[in-house]
């Protein structure tokens, strides 16, 4: 009984160690991530989205990159969807992923700190667990930021519309544009043409690329000594898995190496058009009636994929770091 309250102890000890550790790092990025998606939101509800239909047509040679139409793009749900693309925010969430679990073995040893730490009545399994929990739960908050900075940029900006005067029909009340009339510009509230909740999901599907990203760092710093050499390795995995992806994307016969890049299941925009197509599908791991095997992947279904690659590389990582043997410290 005193073993295990003495390792409760330490494992509390653990616990505020990679919390103070996190803070330098976590606290500039949660103010980056609440406020980046309400500056983004702000900038484009200053433009009435029809009149960029003609630079839409100058793109109309890269749609093949993009997982949905282009059309997309010139409604609201659809431009405030791109915000889960945008390199800012995606590479704040790696830059959390990366370096918290890059550190959590590879760092330890690096720094000579590994065999005081488990000189303490804990388990190895004990220092991943605490570090997991510390890591898992700041990205946890980011997420939450980064949906909160979406609600409040649409609960609290307006943005131009413009309507044709109209001529209602008396007796019939039918409604007729009159073309020859100028159109007049009002101001519309975006909550009252966009649902926060749309972007629900697609932030689930950024918690889960990060968590994903997050558990394979933690992988390769159990593997590794340097955690200098982790970074890059788990880097230089990403930048494969992109180019991957952008291949899989250039010409039909590269689509069969979409399945061997896990980017391929982080589609934001893609749930976004679902969701606010056919509302029923939110809550959907695989789709009705599909066409091929990408097409039956729901919502919820990207978001397991990535999670499941998540948990299996954290398995990976507890495997290798009780039964591989920690060099002395240098």
């Amino acid at each position: 009984m005193m073993n295990g309250t003495v390792t409760t102890k330490v494992y509390g000890i653990l616990l505020r160690k990679y919390l103070v550790e996190s803070m330098a790092l976590g606290i500039p990025l949660a103010a980056i991530l609440l406020a980046f998606p309400w500056v983004r939101i702000w900038t484009v509800s200053q433009f009435e989205l029809s009149g960029f239909a003609p630079l839409i047509d100058q793109f109309r040679a890269f749609e093949k990159f993009s997982p949905v139409p282009l059309e997309q793009f010139l409604t609201y749900q659809g431009i405030i969807g791109l915000t889960f693309d945008e390199p800012v925010l995606l590479f704040c969430l790696l830059a959390w992923s990366i370096s918290r679990g890059s550190d959590v073995v590879s760092g330890e040893l690096g720094r000579g700190t590994m065999e005081m730490l488990l000189a303490q009545p804990v388990r190895r399994w004990h220092l991943l667990g605490a570090h997991a929990t510390v890591a898992i739960s700041g990205l946890v908050i980011l997420c939450i930021l980064v949906f909160a900075g979406t609600c409040l940029g649409i609960w609290t900006n307006s943005t131009p519309v413009r309507e044709t005067n109209q001529w209602i029909v008396p007796w019939i009340q039918w409604s007729l544009k009159m073309p020859w009339s100028s159109s007049q510009e009002t101001w519309v509230p975006l909550m009252s043409l966009v649902d926060p909740m749309l972007y629900l999901v697609p932030t689930l599907n950024l918690f889960a690329l990060g968590f994903a990203v997050l558990g394979l760092s933690v992988a390769i710093s159990a593997f590794d000594q340097y955690r200098w050499r982790a970074v890059g390795v788990v880097l230089g995995i990403y930048v494969l898995q992109l180019l991957l992806f952008i291949l899989a994307k250039s010409t039909p016969r590269m689509s069969f190496l979409k399945p061997l890049t896990f980017l391929s299941a982080y589609q934001p925009d893609w749930i976004v058009q679902t969701t606010n197509a056919q509302p029923a599908t939110q809550g959907c791991f695989l789709m009705a009636n599909p066409t091929s095997w990408d097409e039956a992947i729901g919502p919820l279904g990207y978001v397991a994929i990535l999670i499941a690659m998540g948990i299996a590389s954290y398995a990976v990582a507890f495997w290798r770091l009780e039964t591989r043997d920690l060099p002395a410290p240098q």
